[in-house]
């Protein structure tokens, strides 16, 4: 009887909610883990995707697209930078916004210096 009344005071006593948190996590990752989606994209593919459109994409249509706010962007767009994409930029002549887009040139000079190295 002593040993159920600790337990009940231990629960009581547990910060409200924190029971549910950590249920919530152990949800998640167990989702996610037996899912397997191979053909889901990850936003920064999708960003990729985006970019590498010919003519570039606004800001405005990535925010749309992925959901993000237009500084979430731009941050993503310099990650990306640091990763070794090479992107330009230019403005919209119609809005006056920033069109991004990643360099096709870079990439067949990547692949070319990796065959020659080879």
């Amino acid at each position: 009887m002593n040993t159920q009344k600790i337990e009940n005071d231990a629960d009581q006593n547990a910060l409200p909610g924190a029971a549910t948190a950590n249920a919530s996590k152990r949800k998640r990752g167990a989702t996610s883990a037996k899912s397997g989606n191979k053909g889901a994209k990850s936003k920064q593919d999708q960003l990729v995707a985006l970019l590498s459109k010919p003519n570039g994409v606004r800001v405005s249509v990535i925010s749309d697209r992925l959901g993000w706010q237009a500084h979430t962007v731009r941050a993503a767009i310099s990650g990306l930078r640091k990763r070794g994409h090479e992107i330009v930029t230019s403005k919209s002549p119609k809005t006056g916004e920033m069109v991004y887009a990643i360099n096709a040139n870079s990439k067949e000079n990547e692949a070319d210096a990796a065959e020659a190295s080879s």
